[in-house]
């Protein structure tokens, strides 16, 4: 199950990377190349490949409206940017998974009647649209 899936930290940096080759450097020193390397791998240790892949996906589509600082999407995502990215992704497969079990425990939910439901205090009221 993805949302389950371990994090590895090599499998995530060759998905970074495959990402990055879209968006091919001019003549990058061989410095600058490992300290890239080494900030993907940072930013991407903990983090499962399969999100890597999908926040990869999401940024070429365009669809980064969770990031707040508008980021050109002529450039590769910083090792922030791909991150928040991958963590959306797996937060939902999480999210999904919690739902999925929680229907299949087949457990009922409480409901109470109109009649048996406290009457909201009246300062309340305004804030609830009443």
């Amino acid at each position: 199950m993805l949302a389950e899936a371990k994090p590895d930290s090599m499998m995530a940096l060759q998905e970074a990377a495959r990402l990055l080759a879209v968006f091919p450097a001019g003549n990058i020193s061989e410095a600058v190349l490992d300290a890239r390397s080494t900030a993907y791998e940072t930013a991407l240790e903990d983090v499962p490949a399969w999100a890597v892949a999908a926040a990869g996906k999401r940024w070429i589509r365009g669809e980064v409206a969770i990031l707040e600082d508008r980021p050109n999407l002529s450039f590769p995502p910083s090792p922030p940017q791909l991150r928040a990215l991958a963590l959306d992704e797996w937060a939902k497969a999480r999210g999904a998974l919690w739902r999925y079990r929680r229907l299949l425990e087949g457990k009922t939910e409480r409901v109470v009647p109109p009649e048996a439901r406290r009457v909201p205090p009246k300062a309340m009221l305004p804030a609830m649209g009443g």
